[in-house]
């Protein structure tokens, strides 16, 4: 209010509706830090679970399946033929395929 004031701003001339006018510059950008201040918090307490029940509850259980097996298996047997070409099969240089 004291920044309104040295800025020209006559808070308490004028009748009850001049005056509320002269209010909102000093009313608005309170009321938009009030929102944008418990939004944040709203925000904080929802990331720590705060108000959360002790038991936790997902939506669904994670269970493994046949498909995740299978994916397993493919991914041991892909990481275990890399592993066998990498030592015994011979890669060739790039000379070679130029004939140098």
């Amino acid at each position: 209010m004291d920044a309104q004031k040295a800025r020209g701003l006559e808070l308490e001339k004028g009748n009850f509706l001049k005056r509320i006018r002269n209010y909102i510059p000093i009313l608005i950008p309170l009321i938009i830090n009030a929102i944008r201040r418990s939004l944040e918090l709203a925000e904080a307490m929802e990331s720590r679970a705060w108000g959360a029940i002790e038991k936790r509850t997902n939506l669904y259980t994670l269970r493994i399946r046949k498909a995740d097996y299978l994916l397993i298996a493919a991914s041991v047997s892909i990481l275990m033929i890399g592993a066998y070409v990498w030592i015994y099969v011979p890669i060739p240089s790039i000379t070679q395929f130029l004939g140098l």
